[in-house]
């Protein structure tokens, strides 16, 4: 046949326009489903992205924060209820679990009284009543204290001993202050309270006083509440003391979940868990007091905080302090809210989503915030299950109680189901803080960001009307000058501290944790409120909206999806690097001698080779998974290999010292607190300065990499 130009022209017309629509389709596929796949997804997306909405989370965070509601209350109780009863009204099964856990409750007003040479002089240790805040008049509001604080009588000289942080003691004794027998004050920062206790209490301290300086989270920072978003002078900070470095959970069950017939240990046992000493929290107007008048050596280097003077260590018999806690302890009733979506495929792999809901007071940013935005994503859920959608996997919702005091209720629920969640869990989806201001962050595994960085792509940021990714990328840059354009927006390593902990340090569940950030300086005070949230956090709750929108988003993708977003090449990348610091930091202290860079470097080589193979075969069954039935079952053993490979990081034998934490990769330092060491055991041994240790643990690491190469090869066969 003969074509006309005008026929040819057409012809190319028409050829163009079907370019140009396999380019948007191949733009708009998804990673880990096919491209017809895609499309159904992004609808379904789309329509789960339209529920949340700011005056139902606004609505949900009013109800939750109209009383304190500490683990183990009525009030704590009420909140179970609520959420819930909320989930099954959007149309989710839900069930209240409980667990019996030993917590304690300040029988009366804990007493901090200065004693000086001029006067004796007691101490509040309640926060004062803020006028435009009107929670903050509750009688319910308990005094500051530490959860597992013991019950205690003291009364020594006042030593004031910085963060509280090994370092800090060896500064104090080449100044020649002894804290033995004495009481410390240490102000809160770069690691966990309970750090602080514990490393009080081994250094010889009968008590031990924790403030809030106002150089870290108080008028230094900015205005003050109610003005501004910082700490007042009257605000504590509460919070647990548990020794979560060495395990989480109820302290006399670890390992075991806390229900009728497990045995538990006895106290005596449970000290290696949690304080001997009184610890006490005080607000840093009364901190002041004591630390004001101290004398001895004067403001070691790094010593030096907000208060208007220099600062002395004290030490001497000029200041002395009577601090006594009065502790009501017993068993008491925590309660979980789990709701389920059964997957319609594969119902036995569950992808799993939770929040804490208890707090210290109100709560409305540390949990609530979490709570609400959980509430939002379950009720856009239950819009999609009535429009017909099922998800392929399983999706399961928990909001979690007893987080406060150590993780508790995630870690009673994870060792009870320990041996199913090993065998079906695809990954763990952590919200704590969800929003305290407009500033995208997230943690997890490295195998996991990539599904992170995508979500992010799909979500508006409120404030810009840019994406979340970009906004997110753009604030990167602007904190740090040596990004360059290819570079993207650091995704942190899992530490400790939230209830992500059990999943991925216990039984190796790949997890993630999120959440937007701001200024923020009543963490565990009763300023943290409904109010405070409506005046700073979020006024307009469009980050409560944003949260539940990637949040869910991140869920059903895991949920949906062919083969799993999950790509271990960057697994292997950051593993590579931990070694290149490790290794630096052992030969600058000349503790090299023990360690086999050849062994590093084939083990992380070969786990790299065999991610990139994975992932290859991962795009291929993908891609043809609309065409060949026998895909199915290849994406089936090739999705068990994604899942199985963070399990073999997994040593049964625990880290050392501490059989609870069992991942070789992520792990809560001894004394970094809530922040990851990665590598742990190879890392500390370096830190302690130990040959025979440092190689145990790389040997133990180098194993761990060797086993889920070897999981990973076996996902291709």
């Amino acid at each position: 046949m003969t074509r006309t130009r005008s026929g040819w022209m057409s012809c190319a017309v028409s050829l163009t326009l079907i370019l140009s629509v396999q380019s948007v389709t191949f733009a708009q596929t998804i990673d880990g489903f096919s491209a017809s796949r895609s499309q159904d997804e992004r609808r379904i997306e789309e329509q789960f992205r339209a529920v949340p909405a700011p005056d139902s989370a606004r609505e949900h965070l009013r109800r939750l924060t109209a009383d304190p509601h500490i683990a183990g209350t009525k009030e704590d109780y009420a909140t179970a209820v609520y959420v819930r009863d909320q989930m099954r009204s959007f149309g989710l099964p839900a069930e209240l679990k409980e667990y019996q856990v030993w917590l304690n409750y300040p029988k009366t007003d804990p007493i901090v009284e200065l004693i000086s040479s001029a006067r004796r002089e007691r101490l509040s240790v309640r926060e004062a009543v803020i006028k435009e805040d009107p929670t903050s008049s509750s009688p319910k509001i308990t005094p500051l204290f530490n959860g597992y604080s013991p019950t205690g009588d003291v009364t020594a000289e006042l030593v004031y001993a910085n963060y509280g942080l090994p370092p800090d003691y060896e500064v104090l004794q080449k100044a020649g202050v002894d804290v033995k027998g004495k009481i410390v004050i240490v102000r809160y920062g770069n690691s966990f309270r309970g750090v602080k206790a514990k490393v009080a209490q081994d250094h010889g301290a009968i008590g031990c006083i924790i403030y809030s300086d106002p150089a870290d989270d108080g008028y230094v920072q900015g205005d003050v509440y109610p003005k501004g978003p910082w700490r007042p002078v009257t605000a504590g900070q509460r919070g647990s003391v548990q020794f979560l470095f060495q395990y989480p959970g109820d302290p006399l069950t670890p390992g075991k979940p806390a229900i009728p017939g497990v045995p538990r240990l006895t106290l005596e046992e449970a000290y290696g868990d949690i304080p001997r000493i009184p610890v006490q929290p005080l607000a840093y107007d009364q901190a002041r007091r004591l630390i004001e008048p101290l004398k001895g050596p004067v403001r070691p280097k790094g010593f030096q905080g907000g208060f208007p003077f220099a600062y002395h260590v004290g030490g001497t018999s000029d200041v002395r302090v009577h601090l006594k806690t009065d502790m009501d302890y017993q068993s008491r009733t925590l309660w979980d809210v789990v709701a389920r979506i059964d997957g319609a495929v594969e119902e036995d792999r569950w992808v799993v989503m939770g929040n804490h809901r208890d707090a210290w007071v109100f709560g409305a940013v540390d949990p609530n915030s979490g709570t609400a935005t959980m509430l939002e994503t379950a009720r856009a859920f239950g819009q999609l299950l009535k429009q017909g959608w099922q998800p392929r996997r399983t999706i399961i919702l928990c909001s979690w109680d007893g987080e406060e005091y150590g993780l508790i209720g995630s870690t009673e629920w994870v060792e009870e189901n320990a041996a199913e969640l090993q065998q079906k869990a695809v990954a763990y989806l952590n919200v704590d803080v969800a929003v305290n201001g407009p500033n995208y962050g997230a943690s997890a595994v490295p195998s996991l960001w990539k599904l992170i960085r995508a979500a992010t792509r799909e979500v508006k940021d409120p404030k810009t009307g840019k994406s979340v990714y970009q906004q997110w990328q753009d604030r990167a840059r602007e904190q740090r000058a040596e990004l360059d354009a290819e570079s993207e927006a650091r995704i942190g390593p899992l530490g400790s501290g939230s209830d992500y902990t059990p999943f991925l340090q216990h039984l190796g569940v790949p997890s993630t944790d999120m959440g937007f950030g701001g200024d923020y300086g009543v963490y565990h005070s009763a300023y943290d409120s409904f109010y405070w949230m409506t005046h700073f956090g979020d006024p307009d709750f469009v980050y409560h909206v944003a949260a539940a929108q990637l949040w869910g988003t991140m869920a059903i993708r895991l949920a949906d999806a062919d083969g799993l977003s999950f790509d271990y090449t960057d697994y292997a990348n950051q593993i590579r690097e931990y070694f290149d610091e490790s290794i630096r930091l052992a030969k600058h202290r000349r503790l090299d001698s023990a360690i086999d860079e050849k062994s590093i470097n084939d083990a992380v080589r070969n786990f790299s080779e065999e991610a990139m193979r994975l992932e290859k075969e991962r795009q291929k069954l993908v891609a043809d998974a609309d065409k060949s039935s026998s895909s199915a079952a290849k994406l089936r053993r090739l999705n068990d290999a994604l899942m199985g490979a963070e399990r073999a990081f997994i040593d049964e034998r625990g880290l050392r010292g501490r059989p609870w934490y069992k991942h070789e990769i992520y792990a809560p330092g001894i004394f970094t607190g809530y922040a990851s060491q990665p590598l742990t055991d190879f890392r500390q041994a370096i830190d302690d300065r130990n040959l025979t240790a440092e190689k145990e643990g790389l040997d133990r690491v180098i194993a761990a990499i060797n086993r889920a190469t070897e999981v990973l090869k076996k996902g291709r066969e």
